[in-house]
């Protein structure tokens, strides 16, 4: 080494000898972590310190269970010495409960969590009796009056049991559908025109029905006008009765109530009864498994009552015994004697007289054919738009007695609209009709259908030109209904599937 290298060297050491002993220092305790980490992978390396190991290990470990035991042990004894504290309500923070209105009387009334907890499950069963209350309440509507009070658009569908009459068309169609213009002329006429009194009736002048309009809610309305001439006063006032029956809710209110006691009447005397129809009916209302199935009575009741009112059918569950402890269970007429539980009934039902008369004068021996009677004549709901009328002067001296009102109403009738599903499940039996298929039939398949036919007739020798003409004729038609068929509604879709079917059935295209 030079002077000059050595010179250099003794310069830096003067320049920075601070950095040369932490580098040494460094260093040091590097080789003190290595010797020491050698030190330690060799002890567990060595199989003869195994067990001191293992030892180690379950010492430290059984000490570290030891320590946390006592610490929970501790957490415990404090949190039991505390536990009547945290029952009490007022150890939490219930301002958000507080705020809430339906919460605050609870809170006046309970003091710990047991009580809140008990207070719930008052308030549950008292949801679930309710419900359960509602839900018997709904099910005279549900299984008998929802037929009545709104009849349905979907005439092809019988009624509890579903099923679609397909040989409902044509003629047949035109003759059984209650919606087609001169049977809808014909009710109508007749239910302004009859009054339940061979004494009584009015003339009808004239009569205008309006369209269907279909709802986005399953509903459809029917607008009517009516100008009239009432011979009485005696008929006026009938006409006015009849009108309010469904038009005013608190008297639909009135029936449905006594259809919800004759209900519970019938449920409580006359389960031999039921038990008949169940075995009659067991293959149309058996619902679930054969094990696990069960018949619902009340909708078997429903259907039983409706084909006695409306199809002349076999009456099982209603006797005037019947309709007198239904008279008494809606007044609560239980020590009275007859005559003044009726007279109590007629008071209840006096703003529907002719119920109130009708069922509560003299039960023995024709309550049930009066109800019948009534039922018979219920007229839908309906909603009156306008009714205007006016005595009329009698033009001689010897009718002057006999006092005449004409007038003139409209009303809008609601029913049920036929739903897509409805649709759906028409076209599908349409379709296994038609199609052969389990499927829903549609104008593409009576375009295919067609055009099939019409290239079969082409490949013959001598072809049927009048058949010829007819198909494409037939074409055409199908394909002016395919093109509207998106934009209609149910009710007119249903009857264009109908139409689609028996033009190709006529045709001989279905198989």
């Amino acid at each position: 080494m030079t002077d000059k290298d050595k010179k250099k060297i003794d310069d830096k050491n003067i320049e920075n000898p601070q950095g040369d002993k932490n580098s040494d220092k460094i260093n040091s305790f590097l080789v003190v972590i290595k010797k020491y980490t050698r030190l330690f992978l060799w002890f567990f390396r060595e199989d003869k310190n195994n067990g001191e190991v293992m030892l180690v290990v379950a010492i430290v470990t059984t000490a570290l269970a030891i320590y946390f035991g006592m610490q929970l042990y501790n957490d415990i004894a404090m949190l039991n010495a505390k536990s009547s504290q945290l029952l009490n309500i007022s150890t939490y923070d219930m301002r958000t409960l507080q705020g809430d209105q339906a919460i605050q009387g609870i809170l006046k009334s309970t003091e710990t969590i047991k009580d809140l907890l008990e207070e719930n499950k008052n308030t549950q069963s008292e949801i679930n009796k309710y419900t359960d209350y509602l839900h018997s309440l709904q099910i005279p509507y549900t299984y008998l009056l929802k037929y009545i009070y709104l009849p349905s658009l979907n005439v092809w569908k019988e009624n509890y049991t579903d099923k679609i009459d397909t040989n409902l068309i044509w003629i047949k169609f035109l003759e059984n559908n209650p919606y087609n213009d001169i049977t809808l002329l014909q009710r109508r006429g007749d239910f302004f025109k009859n009054l339940g009194d061979n004494n009584e009736s009015n003339d009808v002048l004239d009569m205008n029905i309006g369209d269907f309009t279909e709802d986005d809610k399953g509903f459809f309305s029917m607008p009517i006008t009516v100008s009239f001439v009432a011979n009485s006063k005696r008929a006026f006032l009938l006409l006015a009765d009849k009108l309010s029956m469904t038009s005013n809710k608190e008297n639909i209110s009135l029936i449905n109530e006594f259809f919800y006691y004759l209900r519970g009447e019938i449920k409580k005397d006359k389960q031999k009864e039921i038990q008949v129809l169940e075995s009659n009916y067991s293959k149309i209302f058996w619902s679930g498994s054969a094990e696990t199935g069960k018949i619902d009575q009340d909708k078997l009741i429903g259907y039983t009552l409706y084909n006695w009112i409306f199809n002349s059918g076999t009456n099982t569950l209603i006797d005037d015994s019947i309709i007198n402890k239904t008279i008494k269970s809606i007044i609560s007429c239980d020590n009275d004697v007859d005559e003044a539980c009726y007279y109590k009934f007629r008071e209840r039902y006096r703003n529907i007289p002719t119920f109130g008369y009708l069922i509560g004068t003299n039960v023995w021996g024709n309550g049930t054919d009066n109800l019948k009677k009534f039922m018979k004549q219920l007229p839908p709901i309906f909603a009156i738009k306008w009714f205007e009328f006016d005595k009329i002067k009698s033009p001689t001296i010897s009718d002057v007695g006999n006092s005449k009102y004409q007038g003139k109403i409209t009303i809008v009738v609601y029913g049920r609209s036929a739903t897509t599903e409805e649709v759906s499940q028409i076209a599908k039996v349409l379709g296994n009709k038609c199609l052969g298929e389990d499927k829903p039939i549609t104008t593409q398949d009576g375009l295919t259908l067609i055009q099939s036919a019409i290239v079969k007739i082409s490949n013959v020798t001598q072809i049927d030109k009048a058949y010829a003409d007819s198909l494409r004729e037939l074409k055409g038609l199908i394909g002016n209904l395919d093109k509207d068929f998106p934009t209609l509604s149910n009710y007119k879709k249903t009857i264009k599937l109908f139409e689609l079917y028996r033009m190709l059935s006529e045709a001989g295209l279905c198989k």
